[in-house]
């Protein structure tokens, strides 16, 4: 099993099939695993997949501490250095595009092309863990407020009740995926005290923003809908691609939507 030692913490990576190099970067406190429904077969046809568990997730160390998106941005950087990769597509869900965009920013000639899938650059007025996680914890506990989140956020409820063995299918993959309790506090505190919108302009390269249309709703500060259009407006020429009756988790449960525009953004 393939690990990269950075600093203090051994990090586990998996590369799939050949051909340009392409990275994905998961959502808040969760491991690889979910990209193996569908974009690890399907991008992995023609390129060279790489995807990883963040410290505190999966087959990473689980130390408990303070972590940062620029940890997880250097982390990113140190698999793609010890693979020998020069430049790759790299793709960034929900906070892993948080990450994808500092690793564009800080790390300009590693990025290729940028895909930002529902994702924002800060948390304004919301430092610290939300008032409303903490309400919801308690009342549902950590595996409640896990489900009852991402249902919420992830579908349309015409879609929660029509597929209901596929949700569940894809919960079970996000919960044996999902950081211990404490990792994920970490994770919440590194996300909402992170803030580069300053610094957005100085991304430079080709910018693909996805996001449903359904996303206008669940959140405690900004919803995804409303930071994905602010990161279409402050990157320079990023495209804004807007998905007709998508919630949160489209790339687990219609991939078909979102690879057909990630496809026509990668073309050569």
């Amino acid at each position: 099993m393939p690990f990269q030692r950075v600093k203090d913490a051994e990090i586990y990576y998996e590369v799939h099939g050949d051909g340009p190099p392409f990275l994905f970067l998961s959502v808040t406190g969760l491991d690889h695993q979910a990209w193996k429904f569908h974009q690890v077969p399907e991008f992995s046809r023609d390129h060279k997949v790489i995807v990883f568990d963040y410290r505190g997730t999966g087959k990473s160390n689980k130390t408990v501490e303070r972590y940062s998106i620029k940890m997880f941005t250097d982390d990113a950087a140190a698999i793609l250095d010890q693979l020998g990769v020069e430049q790759a597509i790299v793709c960034g869900h929900s906070m892993g595009g948080v990450v994808a965009q500092l690793l564009a920013i800080d790390y300009p000639h590693k990025v290729k092309k940028l895909i930002l899938a529902s994702s924002g650059s800060s948390h304004p007025g919301a430092n610290g863990i939300p008032l409303a996680m903490c309400r919801d914890m308690v009342r549902l506990g950590f595996e409640g407020y896990i489900r009852e989140h991402t249902i919420e956020t992830g579908w349309t409820k015409e879609f929660v009740a029509s597929h209901p063995a596929l949700i569940e299918k894809f919960l079970q993959v996000r919960m044996s995926g999902i950081a211990p309790l404490e990792n994920y506090l970490y994770f919440v505190l590194a996300r909402q005290e992170h803030d580069h919108t300053n610094r957005l302009k100085e991304i430079r390269i080709p910018t693909l923003v996805l996001v449903g249309d359904d996303e206008k709703h669940g959140a405690t500060d900004k919803t995804h809908w409303h930071a994905a259009h602010e990161l279409a407006r402050e990157i320079p020429n990023a495209k804004l691609v807007e998905l007709s009756g998508e919630g949160h988790h489209y790339l687990a449960t219609n991939p078909a939507l979102a690879h057909k525009a990630i496809r026509e953004f990668i073309i050569p």
